[in-house]
């Protein structure tokens, strides 16, 4: 196909695509490596490389990508790549041919400018500001009242228009516009950063909130698959937050009236269903309380909104969790130490209240109180399944021991954590056994992690590890042999001693490797294997195989540049 008729030859769907990833600066590099041979970098779930081959007519000799679209198709990687060569393409050639391109003068913008009369200006600003909308945008935040119903209505509007222009007729914005979609509310968030620094702080916040309802509605009506929308969101939930937190010591004036514009928001239409904004706001606005009349506002905001949530589900767990930490808080800086130890106390069932128990036990020295807040933490969760919580109660245990010289406990759990994968505790365990007790307990670690070795790589990882800090080279080397790929990862510990064995490793693992390469990208592994090879002091048998290679896949180009890389 030709590269100027790629939309006869290429899937519209596709095509689209690849459109989308060029607009939206998903082509991260492109560069010509030889004549018509372009190589490109595409970030798509992953980072890609895409190759293509264009002959002298302009033809798309071949093309090339990493990706795992294997429909026997172009893929949208390799579309937005000939897109861009196509337009680079066109580019140049109107550069080179003087009757394709107008001539130019340099002019000086703020030179013409100056020469304007005061009436010109204006004028000239208006009728831009009619004209382009991107222009009267930009006019209208400088310029409106950002504390002003007007001035609001005037942002509300901007975002709704970016928005707008970039939904489908159903009012759907999908993901490639998403990002073309929040451009107006990121113009209107700079004027809430700009009002925040002038110290103008409810200004500030009155704008997040403008964009905030905004960016509620467009969530349910869009395609948020990079989280776009969502960050920004969670920017003016931040703006909000840093702004509330400014004022509970520097301004009482804005105070009350921004307390009372937080609990107001809380409930807005466009965040129910949202109880994670919702919750922050209240964290904000707690940072604003002085008096036990709005403490008492803020409390019935809360109750309100732990109506709303399921207490069950599993998010309700978290929320409940974290209005108790919210609780806390108020208890503290209202009640007292001793109210806020008792709410801690009648709390323990949250994981940060009985961490935080265990703490306070620990550093008042009760041991015993401390280990017995981390047994029930550790059988209450693992009744409930949660094994990262057990290992968190079961590390304040050992830390219990260890203050308190209970060296048998010691043993038992260091070994259970090492056994489990955790190389922190191999040195530690070591230490609390004798040199004559330590072999015996040594060959059992090993024993279970040998039958343990059911693709959990911290438990792989562990027993090599350990073989390599006794210096058990003959165990790791069967391993190896078992594991020929990790031969890259060890032959510097086994090679003085195991030489030719090494070798033979490196030359079966890497005709492996280049039996199943299809693609330029495991070419390379291949190749970076053979100079890890010749690294070992290999030369010879990379030389071989090199030769071997170049014989058996003679028609594998992208291999052959691979290999010939290596040899130069």
């Amino acid at each position: 196909m030709k590269l100027k008729e790629i939309e006869n030859s290429i899937d519209a769907i596709i095509l689209e695509r690849g459109e989308g990833y060029r607009e939206n600066g998903h082509i991260l590099s492109i560069e010509e490596v030889g004549p018509g041979l372009y190589r490109a970098e595409v970030d798509g779930n992953e980072l890609y490389d895409v190759e293509v081959q264009l002959g002298s007519r302009g033809e798309v000799v071949y093309t090339e990508c990493d990706c795992p679209y294997d429909m026997g198709a172009i893929c949208k990687h390799v579309a937005a790549v000939l897109l861009e060569i196509r337009d680079e393409l066109s580019h140049r050639e109107t550069a080179s041919d003087p009757s394709k391109s107008k001539p130019s003068r340099k002019v000086k913008l703020s030179d013409e400018l100056s020469k304007l009369s005061k009436e010109e200006l204006v004028a000239l600003l208006v009728h831009f500001s009619k004209e382009i909308k991107e222009v009267d945008h930009l006019l209208t935040l400088k310029f409106h009242d950002s504390s002003s119903d007007e001035g609001l209505a005037q942002y509300k509007k901007m975002i709704q228009s970016y928005v707008k222009r970039n939904s489908d007729r159903h009012g759907f914005v999908p993901y490639r516009n998403v990002s073309s979609a929040v451009a107006g509310a990121e113009l209107v968030m700079e004027k809430a950063e700009e009002e925040l620094e002038k110290g103008q702080r409810l200004s500030a916040v009155k704008i997040s909130f403008c964009i905030l309802h905004e960016m509620g509605e467009l969530l349910r009506s869009c395609d948020d698959s990079d989280g776009i929308v969502g960050g920004m969101i969670k920017q003016c939930l931040d703006l909000v937050h840093d702004a509330a937190c400014d004022l509970e010591s520097n301004s009482e004036i804005d105070r009350p009236a921004m307390l009372q514009l937080l609990l107001k928001e809380t409930f807005h239409p466009n965040l129910e269903g949202w109880s994670e904004w919702q919750l922050s706001l209240l964290e904000s606005g707690a940072c604003l309380l002085k008096n036990d009349k709005e403490r008492t506002e803020w409390e019935q905001q809360v109750k309100k909104l732990e109506e709303k949530e399921k207490p069950n589900s599993s998010y309700g767990l978290y929320f409940a969790e974290n209005v108790a930490r919210l609780r806390y808080q108020m208890i503290q800086k209202f009640d007292g130490d001793e109210q806020a130890t008792k709410f801690v106390e009648d709390h323990l069932d949250f994981t940060a209240f009985r961490k935080m128990a265990i703490v306070t036990a620990m550093e008042h020295q009760q041991n015993d109180k401390a280990l017995q807040l981390a047994e029930e933490g550790e059988r209450h969760d693992t009744s409930k399944g949660y094994p990262g919580l057990v290992n968190q109660w079961k590390r304040y245990r050992y830390e219990i021991y260890q203050l308190t010289h209970q060296v048998e406990h010691q043993k038992k759990l260091a070994e259970e954590f090492l056994v489990s994968g955790e190389y922190s505790y191999y040195a530690q365990l070591k230490e609390l056994f004798s040199k004559d007790e330590w072999s015996s307990v040594y060959e059992r670690i090993l024993s279970n992690l040998e039958n343990n070795q059911r693709g959990d790589w911290r438990v792989n990882s562990l027993y090599t590890q350990l073989l390599i800090e006794e210096k058990e080279t003959r165990r790791l080397l069967n391993y190896v042999q078992t594991h020929k790929s990790y031969v890259v990862d060890f032959y510097m510990h086994l090679v003085g001693e195991y030489e030719e064995e090494v070798f033979g490793l490196f030359v079966q693992h890497i005709v492996e490797e280049a039996a199943r390469a299809t693609n330029r990208k495991a070419y390379q592994k291949v190749c970076q294997i053979i100079r890890q090879l010749i690294k070992a002091n290999g030369s010879v048998h990379a030389e071989k195989l090199i030769q071997q290679f170049r014989l058996v896949y003679p028609n594998r180009p992208a291999f052959m540049d691979e290999l010939q890389k290596i040899k130069s």
